[in-house]
């Protein structure tokens, strides 16, 4: 039961892309691929909770952990893009998939090595 709190935070903040997902915007910012930028960081925070969840819970190699965290964050992408596709003012891209898939990717990266860095601080205090 403990291992379903691991998620928590990865659902919750899910829920609020999801949200804000729903909502139909119409933002002028003259920087170029600005919702490029705006994808590669929601979606990399959701790719550090989501490692932080499957590392935390599972009890395997990490190469399944990588692999489940990965394959998860790319089905949360898509399903927002599909989700996207059916609300008005909104509009879906593949692009934009794709960069979700590389935002989950960094947000992996980083939490795997933070959760490194802080192993070899605690093994330096033995």
């Amino acid at each position: 039961m403990k291992k379903i709190f691991y998620f928590v935070p990865a659902a919750c903040y899910y829920a609020l892309i999801f949200v804000l997902s729903s909502k139909p915007y119409q933002i002028e910012v003259e920087v170029p691929f600005f919702d490029k930028w705006v994808h590669l960081v929601e979606f990399g925070v959701l790719g550090f909770f989501v490692s932080f969840a499957f590392f935390k819970s599972l009890r395997s190699s990490l190469k399944i952990k990588i692999n489940a965290t990965f394959l998860s964050g790319i089905s949360l992408g898509i399903l927002d893009e599909i989700h996207q596709y059916f609300v008005p003012g909104r509009n879906s891209d593949i692009f934009d998939a794709a960069v979700d898939a590389i935002g989950i990717f960094l947000g992996l990266l980083v939490y795997w090595y933070l959760s490194q860095k802080m192993k070899l601080k605690i093994l330096d205090k033995l």
